[in-house]
């Protein structure tokens, strides 16, 4: 079939439109949506797209202890890292069973907060709180490899600048009467800061 010039004209120009369109769609220009049947062509600058919503932040769990040594008690005793809102902290202390007879509690440990010479700051500990549950002191028998806990609970709240503030490095722990006491590394400071008051719950099986 013989191509007469005046269709070899028409060829290169519809050939120059198609890349001159592809052209334009390769520099980077947004492409605009056709108008539906009936509806306004578009005009103006392209809106950009709405921006992704924020995800909500992670809740950070609180971090588990360093493995704790077992005494010649037979016994373990570890802080959990302390939750804290408002002021308001408390941390889960946790004594675990690493002998081979059962442990027996009763009751509340008696506790002191100690400064990183392990001497005692002058605190007053409270038996019982009201910021967390306290079931009350009950015997318990805790079996080897098995674990027991109680709560501190304290504000860090500094009401006189004229008075040092406590943060504490480590918790003196006597489980129970006449038992040795233990002294616990401090998972985060034991900042109680001018209220010289510690909260503590009795000892209790951990919940599952």
């Amino acid at each position: 079939m013989t191509v007469t010039k005046r269709t070899r004209i028409r060829l290169i120009g519809a050939a120059g439109a198609a890349l001159a369109s592809l052209g334009l769609g390769a520099c980077g220009s947004a492409a605009v949506p056709s108008a539906g049947h009936g509806a306004e062509p578009a005009t103006g600058p392209v809106a950009a797209a709405p921006a992704s919503p924020t995800l909500p932040a992670v809740q950070r769990q609180p971090s588990p202890p360093p493995p704790a040594p077992c005494t010649p008690e037979g016994i373990a005793v570890s802080m959990n890292e302390p939750d804290a809102a408002m002021g308001l902290r408390a941390a889960r202390i946790v004594l675990r069973n690493c002998g081979s007879r059962p442990y027996r509690l009763n009751g509340y440990p008696a506790l002191r907060v100690l400064d990183e010479k392990r001497q005692p700051f002058d605190v007053t500990t409270v038996r019982s709180t009201r910021q967390v549950e306290d079931a009350g002191p009950k015997p318990l028998a805790i079996r080897p490899g098995r674990t027991a806990e109680f709560v501190i609970v304290w504000r860090n709240t500094v009401t006189d600048a004229n008075t040092v503030a406590v943060a504490g490095k480590y918790l003196e722990v006597r489980p129970a009467p006449g038992r040795p006491v233990v002294v616990v590394p401090a998972n985060g400071p034991i900042d109680l800061g001018t209220t010289g008051r510690l909260e503590g719950t009795a000892w209790r099986l951990p919940s599952r």
